[in-house]
């Protein structure tokens, strides 16, 4: 029999019969058949939360510090990535540490300072590579370029159509895929991202083809520097966006983080792209390890291809080993962010030749590092002969074995484990996302390169992980800008709002009543004369524009800081009008998305009262809709007309067909920019109020099988159980 070679793999918050199995038979470190051995360290969605967070992955508060109830953060991730990589240089098991990208936004701190931030902190965790991820075109490709040239690792991305995107092919980092070493094996590793991107991120030219922290990372790396099995760290992309942090420093305090954890690459997330290509550019030049995407067209995008750290494969190298790592992002980016000139290749076909040129090279062992969603890298692994790992990112899903850990549901098992026609056993892994879990993969491949033993289990960042005092320490150096954000209180609320994806994306949640009503006060307040209340007595937003819950404080404050969590982004506010049959339209759009990998579409109103029966047909699940009358002296509910015509608030992102959604007429388009953002309308509304206690009244109701309706809030358990949702 060959011999073989074992690794571990770690990473965080990175069709025949297609029935997901788990493997519980533990690895022997001792068995004579090991080739080659690696653990690999993964995460995905880091969405910006450079420091601990609290259980909901919000805010952590001074008493939740003090009572041990704090959460992940850069300095875990790097306390783990170090460790095992330690272990690695005394002899253990070789690591690799990835990421699966959506580094960008999400926190205060990357809408301040951006790109800078996340390339310096994924710089700080040195990925061996990382793949986009949708959100790093948030700020478009102008916003991505940056961070590519900025960062010191590759970055992964195989199905990117660059053609008209030239300056983001040519940012430094940006590749197909990567090899890395391990024990004499080389190892390729393939990035990719969703071609949803281009509906989830800004405006483009990047074309998508469609479909077919730190102290962990460290200790493992320790364990394998002291004779242990080789470590990899991975990233499956999002370190974008989620917290003040990022709203203030943007990429540089992305790219400052992530390289104090030294990823082995990391994937781009969608999030990435939050900030344009131009918000994406100065992390991939910031970064030092490979940001890998394979399936970008950068053609009208130079910039972005030019920047020095971005590749569609990296090459990672552990004792001896060569290693392939393959970066891919969802095409819905182009949806989901900012439009650009970033397009996208579908991710198996681009996975498929990427892998084929490392084939070429010599590499063996091949990763496929992305992020596009949990059922898409079960389609990869089941179409892609070439990749033996899969590791995941963008939906958030959290896979276990064993007892729930902490409040997160388990998906599915840790890992999942797909069959391809040959018989091939490809695992599956995803980490959750916020850096709550390190995900820790352990294989074991024969000398040809065939995997054949693996098992592992994410590693719950809770308080009793250390913290890395340089990660610390450079919080610090941006803490300022952002401590007057943490103490500017704008209102108070007696009621816990709620925010999670999981909620806001498949029901009513208050947090986006609260919202969407402050969407109609902005424009109450901005309108003058007339004998009626308002022009506009109806606004909605997407489900996936809500990005954090608000917990309630001891003294029921709301600070700056708690908004930009929320709504990171600033979109313009538009009055939009609309046909009843338009209106009725994209409440069936966002009701078709839930329990999608991209249920963002999905909306919260106010002024509206929506019936669905969620057991019809995509397009015929509005059962009812009555709509709030604007042009009367008092307001009541009528049914909606679809010949009438309505004046509805948007978000700029969806006004601009974000997630899919459609909130223009062709024939006699008619809007007003109005004077507020959305997160400004929201500080006006809440100023204006001594207390809010926002409830869940429903305004969205769902329609039972015996006929009865249920409104949203008595769905809880029903939905948890039978829907799986998914970011």
């Amino acid at each position: 029999m060959p011999s073989a070679r074992t690794f571990f793999i770690a990473a965080c918050s990175l069709l025949a019969v297609l029935a997901p199995t788990a493997r519980s038979n533990p690895i022997d470190p001792k068995n004579a058949d090991v080739a080659t051995e690696i653990i690999i360290l993964h995460n995905n969605d880091m969405h910006a939360r450079f420091e601990q967070t609290n259980v909901n992955s919000g805010t952590c508060s001074q008493e939740d510090a003090n009572t041990d109830q704090c959460y992940g953060g850069f300095a875990r991730v790097a306390y783990e990535v170090r460790k095992y990589r330690k272990e690695a240089e005394n002899g253990g098991p070789a690591v690799l540490y990835l990421n699966a990208g959506d580094t960008y936004t999400g926190t205060a701190w990357f809408t301040i300072f951006k790109d800078e931030i996340a390339s310096a902190f994924l710089n700080k965790l040195k990925p061996d590579a990382i793949s986009l991820g949708n959100h790093e075109f948030d700020k478009n490709v102008e916003g991505l370029i940056p961070f590519l040239n900025d960062v010191e690792f590759p970055v992964l991305a195989c199905n990117l159509n660059l053609t008209n995107e030239p300056d983001l092919a040519a940012t430094k980092s940006l590749a197909n895929s990567t090899i890395l070493e391990a024990n004499g094996t080389r190892i390729g590793v393939i990035g990719y991202l969703t071609p949803d991107t281009k509906i989830l991120a800004a405006k483009n030219n990047v074309e998508y083809v469609d479909e077919i922290v730190a102290i962990k990372v460290r200790k493992y790396r320790k364990e394998a520097a002291d004779g242990g099995m080789p470590v990899f760290y991975l990233n499956a992309g999002d370190t974008y966006t989620g917290t003040a942090w990022f709203t203030i420093f943007k990429d540089k305090i992305a790219s400052s983080f992530l390289n104090k954890l030294q990823p082995d690459a990391i994937s781009l997330g969608n999030h990435e792209f939050d900030e344009k290509v131009e918000g994406l550019i100065p992390f991939l030049n910031e970064v030092d390890f490979p940001v890998v995407a394979c399936n970008l067209d950068m053609r009208k995008v130079p910039e972005l291809a030019a920047t020095k750290h971005l590749v569609p494969s990296t090459i990672l190298e552990t004792q001896g080993t060569k290693i392939g790592v393959i970066g891919y992002l969802t095409p819905d980016t182009k949806q989901l962010t900012l439009q650009s000139e970033v397009e996208f290749y579908e991710e198996v076909v681009s996975i498929n030749a990427e892998a084929k040129k490392l084939k070429a090279q010599g590499i063996k062992i091949i990763i496929a590092l992305g992020h596009s969603g949990y059922l898409k890298d079960k389609e990869i692994a089941k179409n892609c002969p070439e990749v033996d790992i899969v590791i995941g990112g963008h939906t958030n899903t959290f896979l276990y074995n064993g007892t729930q850990p902490d409040i997160e549901h388990i998906e599915g098992p840790y890992p999942t484990v797909i069959k391809q026609k040959s018989g091939k056993e490809v695992p599956v892994v995803q980490a959750y996302a916020y850096t709550k879990y390190l995900g820790k993969i352990h294989v074991q491949f024969d000398a040809e390169g065939n995997l054949f033993e693996f098992d592992g289990s994410p590693i719950l960042l809770n308080a009793s992980v250390a913290q890395e005092q340089d990660l610390l320490d450079l919080l610090e150096v941006y803490r300022p800008s952002v401590i007057h954000l943490e103490k500017s209180v704008v209102g108070h609320t007696k009621v816990y709002l709620e925010g999670r994806k999981e909620v806001c994306r498949d029901r009513e949640c208050n947090l986006g009543n609260m919202i969407a009503d402050a969407m109609v006060f902005s424009r109450v307040r901005e309108e003058q004369g007339g004998d009626y209340w308002t022009d506009a007595a109806i606004a909605v937003i997407v489900g996936g524009g809500i990005r954090s819950s608000i917990e309630k404080k001891s003294d029921g404050s709301i600070t700056d800081s708690d908004i930009l969590a929320v709504l990171p982004w600033g979109n313009d506010l538009f009055m939009t009008r609309v046909s009843g049959k338009t209106l009725r339209n994209a409440l069936e759009h966002g009701a078709a998305a839930r329990g999608k990998d991209s249920d963002g579409p999905f909306l919260q109103v106010s002024g509206i009262h929506v019936v669905y029966n969620p057991r019809k047909p995509e397009g015929q699940r509005v059962v009812s809709v009555q709509v709030r009358c604007a042009a009367c002296r008092i307001p009541t509910y009528s049914d909606l007309d679809d010949a009438a015509f309505y004046n509805v608030i948007v978000q700029e992102f969806l006004f601009n067909g974000g997630d899919g959604h459609v909130w223009k007429e062709a024939n006699n388009p008619q809007h007003q920019r109005l004077q507020r953002k959305d997160n400004e309308a929201v500080r006006q509304y809440l100023r204006e109020r001594d207390y809010i206690y926002p409830e869940v009244e429903g305004r969205i109701i769902f329609k039972g099988a015996a006929g009865g309706l249920f409104a949203s809030v008595s769905l809880l358990l029903l939905s948890s159980l039978a829907m799986r949702v998914v970011s």
